[in-house]
């Protein structure tokens, strides 16, 4: 679904031509075929964070001290601040202390009885404790899927439970933590792997899209353009200088540890891709699942709305009121927060509270599932699942691993079920394409909620990129029609940049609209400032659901 967006101008750079690159031949002499071979290879001989030994070996299955141990976590994040040189009673002179006290001042290694142990092995439960605070992981997970989890100390039962509930822990396959075990050099080298997959170490300009988090360290800042980042920003304490987003999607969120405040430019609208061509730039042959070109024109899909004679100002540029469709009746006032959630008090509509979900929140949950009674007591009283896919690169359509067992466990827990597809049709035939794949997803599924049409246009790699507004909006209403025509009820996902400049709002009115602003506690507005009414506001991607590992995307329903 849309997540924050950070757009703007593209510049006359040369750009990094990739991010991540494996050498073909194992980097030591002892690591080919081991279980952490290729984040080994990565993290030692691509970034150098991690090193070998002389001999040529990396010795996966050794422990690590304590002290080497802080030297790691140091590299990643390169810390400034050094606590006291007395701050404990054994690191002076030792090879590690200073390591360990930037580590002590930043929180991350509070010693025992105030000693550091330096050269005492580090256990999994400390290490993973140390890492997540390292990298501020904290949450509301408590669950411990571990048949050891009794012999879990107190101070580390949080964060290897939100660790866990991340997905970053992938090392017990026979159901036991082994809290006391020395960590292992490849067991640290793979939870670090699982939670980051780029480092950016140095100012070049970075482009390219990134399936994961992304950590900077660069103490001299970065530079990040034209950039769909499905994971978090992570900006280390050790950035100092600018750092630069352009044309930069953090579908997660950004987590600055920095004293650096990113520099987010904008040409345009903060909502708006970067300027499209005149004339459609529909992709060449072979990009799968349907034609280039289109045999069924806009005009015999859909009559374009009637406009009242006004105007709405975006991205400095005027686009007509349409006349079907009902002015917005949200104001300031009408909302409050209640934990992670905005509250309506306002009298014009009744509301209800839901979310949508998809492969992401079953990953990120115990077992990959869902707990939907737990969803379902924790208030939440409809829910939209994602259903399905088109690749925005290659045009190939995919259902979502957990689609099915989504939809029956929300419709078991009594919540009312829709779904919703991400659609990158950029002809009529391939919006039918895309309703039928949906329509044949479902069948056999009683769903109860709305099907929801999610057309998406970030930057220029998305196959979508140049499609007219004519056609953009025919490609909605295809997709609706269809969708009704098979008994359900059709809505329409769309930001401010799609509803306003790409769609007809009076030819889509007869539709659900399904609206996206995202809200904090630190927002001046606490309302959608979309000129029309949506029957559905997402305002938030990371509310905490019980039930559910992760972040949620937070959606209030108006009913009149």
């Amino acid at each position: 679904m849309y997540k924050r967006r950070f757009f703007a101008s593209l510049t006359a750079l040369a750009l990094a031509a990739g991010l991540v690159m494996t050498p073909a031949n194992a980097a030591f002499t002892d690591t080919q075929g081991h279980w952490a071979e290729n984040a080994i290879t990565k993290w030692s001989e691509e970034y150098g964070l991690i090193t070998g030994y002389e001999d040529g070996t990396f010795r996966p299955d050794n422990s690590i001290t304590r002290g080497a141990f802080a030297g790691i976590l140091d590299r990643f994040l390169k810390y400034t601040v050094v606590s006291p040189a007395t701050t404990f009673s054994d690191t002076a002179g030792t090879y590690w202390e200073t390591s360990i006290l930037k580590l002590h001042a930043a929180g991350v290694y509070l010693g025992t009885d105030g000693a550091a142990l330096p050269g005492n092995s580090i256990t999994r439960q400390q290490a993973v404790t140390m890492i997540a605070r390292a990298f501020g992981i904290t949450g509301t997970s408590t669950a411990l899927p571990y048949t050891d989890a009794g012999k879990i100390a107190s101070y580390a039962q949080a964060p290897i439970a939100e660790m866990t509930a991340r997905g970053y822990i992938t090392d017990c396959a026979d159901g036991n933590f082994r809290p006391t075990d020395p960590i292992t050099r490849a067991e640290i080298v793979n939870i670090m792997n699982n939670m980051v997959q780029v480092l950016i170490q140095d100012t070049q300009a970075y482009t390219g899209n990134i399936p994961g988090t992304v950590l900077i360290n660069s103490t001299q800042g970065a530079y990040l353009t034209n950039m769909h980042i499905t994971g978090d920003l992570i900006l280390a304490p050790g950035v100092q200088d600018t750092v630069t987003l352009e044309d930069v999607i953090v579908d997660g969120q950004i987590r600055n540890f920095s004293p650096v405040t990113p520099t987010i430019t904008s040409a345009n609208d903060p909502d708006a891709p970067p300027e499209e061509p005149e004339q459609p730039q529909q992709p060449e042959g072979g990009q799968g699942g349907g034609t280039t070109t289109s045999g069924i024109r806009p005009e015999d899909v859909y009559t374009p709305g009637a406009t009242t004679g006004e105007y709405i100002q975006y991205s400095g540029k005027s686009y007509p009121v349409y006349a079907d469709a009902e002015p917005i009746a949200l104001y300031d006032g009408d909302f409050y927060w209640e934990d992670d959630r905005l509250v309506y008090t306002g009298r014009e509509f009744d509301t209800r509270f839901g979310i949508d979900v998809s492969a992401y929140q079953n990953r990120a949950s115990q077992n990959q599932t869902i707990d939907w009674e737990a969803v379902a007591n924790d208030g939440v009283e409809f829910a939209m699942v994602r259903v399905g896919l088109r690749g925005y690169s290659n045009g190939n359509l995919l259902s979502d691993a957990f689609y099915r067992q989504n939809i029956e466990g929300a419709m078991a827990a009594g919540i009312e079920t829709g779904v919703y597809f991400f659609a990158q049709a950029i002809t009529v035939e391939e919006a039918i394409e895309e309703a039928d794949f949906v329509i044949s997803l479902l069948d056999g599924l009683e769903i109860d909620g709305p099907v929801a049409y999610d057309w998406e246009m970030h930057d220029s790699t998305y196959r979508v990129y140049g499609t007219t507004p004519e056609m953009a909006t025919a490609c909605a209403a295809a997709f609706c029609q269809r969708i009704e025509e098979a008994g359900y009820e059709a809505m329409v996902y769309a930001g401010q940049y799609v509803s306003y400049i790409k769609y007809d709002q009076g030819a889509l009115a007869p539709y659900l609209y399904w609206y996206p602003e995202y809200k904090s506690t630190s927002s001046e507005k606490l309302y959608p400032t979309f000129y029309y009414q949506m029957d559905y506001w997402q305002f938030s991607s990371s509310c905490t659901i019980d039930g559910i590992g992760g972040r949620v995307d937070a959606n209030i329903q108006f009913i009149r």
